[in-house]
Parts: C-alpha cells; sequence; structure tokens
C-alpha cells in the first residue's frame, strides 16, 4: 500500500478517516500494519501491501479461481487490443482523457482496465471483493500510480467525493443486489465527475433492436462475432423477445447446476467451449447458441475464461436500459448517455 492511498480511504461502517497503524514498509509501501478508524476503533489490516476490509472473499470465491488462473489473459498486447475496445464501448471514453484523475476501477480483478488506466497517467484504484485483487498488485505493482484495495462494493471503504472518475463493467451484477451497490459508490463521485457501469442486459436482442435498431450488427458485435445477416434481421427482430426469453430461462437452468460445482470441476467442462465455438459458426446450430451460451471469442483459452465467467458466479442479474438510466436519475446524475453496448450507461454529477 502506498501512502497517498490513505488519503481516499475511510471506514466502511461509519464513512470516518483512518490512521495508520503499526505499520511494517519496504520499498515505497507499507507491506504489513493496520488501519484504524478513529471514530469507531474498527481495525483493517493491511497484508502483503492490500489494505483488506473484508474477512473473506465470500460469495466472490469463484472469482478468486478466476483470476489466479487466468492471470493475464486478457491483457491487451497491442494498441487497440480488445480490452481497450470493450472499455470503450462500456464507458464511451477514452483511457487518455483520464490522464491526471483518479479513477476507481469497481471491481477491478486481475486489473486489466487498471493498466489501461495506468498507462494513461491516471491514479487508479482497483477494488475486488476476491484474492483477484492480489494478482491486480502482481501484475501491476510495478506502477506508482496503481493502488489495490480489497473491499465489498456494497460498503466500499473510500471517502466521499473522492474520484473523478468510476467505472464498473461486468462487476456489479455479480453482487448480492445490482442496485445497491450502484448507490453504494454515487457518493464517492466528486461533483462533476462520471460514473460508467456496464451490466448484463436483460433483453439483449431486444433491446438492441429498439435502442439502436439501425447499428444492430455493430451493438451486439461488441460481445460476439457472430452477425445477423440482414436477410434475417426482420425474422429475428420479430422474435427477440421470445427468443430473449428462452436465452434467460435455458441459463437460470444451467446455472441451477453449475453455481453448485467445484471451481475446477467447471473448469474442466468449461473446456467444452473450445470445440463448440466451430460448431456455432455454423447457420444450422444457430437455435443451440439460445439454450447454451459459450463465449465466443477466437483465442481458446479466452473462450474458456469467458464461459467460466458466466456459469460461475453466485449472483448474476440482468437488467434493462431503463432500470439503469433510472438509478442515474434518482441519484441526480446529469448528461446520463446510453451507450450502444447494452447495458452501458454513464452519467456526470451535478457541481
Amino acid at each position: 500500500m502506498r501512502a497517498e492511498l490513505l488519503r481516499l480511504l475511510a471506514c466502511p461502517d461509519c464513512r470516518k478517516p483512518l490512521e495508520l497503524r503499526a505499520a511494517q514498509t519496504g520499498r515505497n509501501s507499507i507491506q504489513e500494519g493496520a488501519l484504524r478508524c478513529a471514530a469507531c476503533g474498527k481495525d483493517f489490516p493491511i497484508r502483503q501491501g492490500i489494505p483488506r476490509f473484508v474477512p473473506n472473499a465470500g460469495y466472490a470465491s469463484s472469482f478468486s479461481f478466476e483470476w489466479q488462473r487466468w492471470r493475464k489473459t486478457q491483457f491487451d498486447t497491442d494498441a487497440n487490443g480488445p480490452s481497450l475496445r470493450t472499455f470503450i464501448a462500456s464507458t464511451g471514453r477514452q483511457p487518455d482523457e483520464m490522464a491526471g484523475k483518479t479513477v476507481l476501477d469497481a471491481g477491478c480483478g486481475a486489473g486489466r482496465y487498471m493498466d489501461l488506466m495506468a498507462r494513461a497517467g491516471a491514479q487508479v484504484v482497483g477494488i475486488d471483493l476476491s484474492r483477484a485483487v492480489e494478482v491486480a498488485q502482481e501484475n501491476l505493482g510495478r506502477y506508482a500510480n496503481c493502488h489495490f484495495v480489497q473491499g465489498d462494493l456494497m460498503h466500499p471503504p473510500f471517502r466521499a467525493d473522492a474520484f473523478d472518475f468510476i467505472y464498473s463493467i461486468g462487476v456489479l451484477h455479480h453482487t448480492p443486489d445490482t442496485r445497491t451497490a450502484f448507490r453504494a459508490l454515487v457518493p464517492l463521485v466528486k461533483p462533476g465527475g462520471e460514473f460508467a457501469v456496464w451490466v448484463y442486459a436483460l433483453r439483449r436482442l431486444s433491446e438492441a433492436f429498439e435502442r439502436f435498431p439501425d447499428r444492430v450488427n455493430e451493438v451486439l458485435g461488441v460481445d460476439s462475432n457472430f452477425m445477423i445477416p440482414p436477410s434475417r434481421q426482420a425474422v429475428v427482430r420479430r422474435f427477440s423477445r421470445t427468443m430473449d426469453w428462452v436465452m434467460e430461462a435455458s441459463n437460470q437452468v444451467q446455472r441451477a447446476v453449475t453455481v453448485r460445482l467445484p471451481a475446477h470441476w467447471l473448469y474442466a467442462l468449461c473446456h467444452v467451449a473450445i470445440p463448440l465455438y466451430y460448431l456455432y459458426k455454423l447457420p444450422v446450430f444457430y437455435p443451440l447458441r439460445l439454450v447454451t451460451k459459450i463465449a465466443v471469442h477466437p483465442d481458446p483459452e479466452w473462450r474458456v475464461l469467458d464461459t467460466f465467467d458466466w456459469y460461475s458466479p453466485k449472483y448474476q442479474w440482468k437488467h434493462t436500459y431503463s432500470q439503469v438510466e433510472n438509478w442515474f436519475r434518482e441519484a441526480g446524475f446529469r448528461n446520463i448517455t446510453v451507450l450502444p453496448r447494452p447495458v452501458a450507461v454513464r452519467g456526470q454529477r451535478p457541481l
């Protein structure tokens, strides 16, 4: 933990500032020690250079397995890699716009988006409930502008108005309550700052047609290599709500089993995604795609990772654009922007 992180931290229970106690330092950082809340007297340990605000990974244990297994799979290796494209599609912002800003990655995983922020010159803090935060530190600890916290998004251990920009890409829907997690993060945004979220779509096909009728393949293409041929778009549009329902029903049935499997069993099972990918590219197998979801990334390792990520989390909520827009409105945000990746929304906290 770098000393400058302390100015951003607060007690997750009473929201008061924290004091550093019994610190053991090493190479420009605090490796071991404790943080104490002067108001309520609670202590929070610093272990392996990371302040810990949760006793264990809890409901996020599958993510500990996931990111320890796939430590750097999703990191970009070129100037226009998939993580960069996903970040832009999910936030509507370029990493370069974050230069000099204080940024929170709410659910950082192994740190794929933190990497973009750090290289752009932001002061970026990554928080994760799981031990993935240790992997993020291993990946990015060389950056002086990267900071790592193990904590709960439902009770974030940060001071109010701490961040110029907060993003949460594919994480809030894995908490016990997406809206509650969203609302817990709102006070952390500085007046004039922005908050961007991407959550799973409840009606992905139908909302793509409703919101972006002239850009359906562009919208769906953010998360899929499979396009809908123009000759079939009218048919798919007509039955899109039914198809959304079928996909969700089959997903619930399958996840009722997969979330109960040991992580290493599910990991082995997810290797089925490797050959299925090639079958799913054939039009005759399109109906099978409705009832058995697999990741469609061309890289086999990434395909297994994303399939595991779909079937392993304890919580997996889905939402509509209208729901997420309403959360921003309820929180008083302005300049609310609906982005063409279901469901991605960004808003600005008023001054």
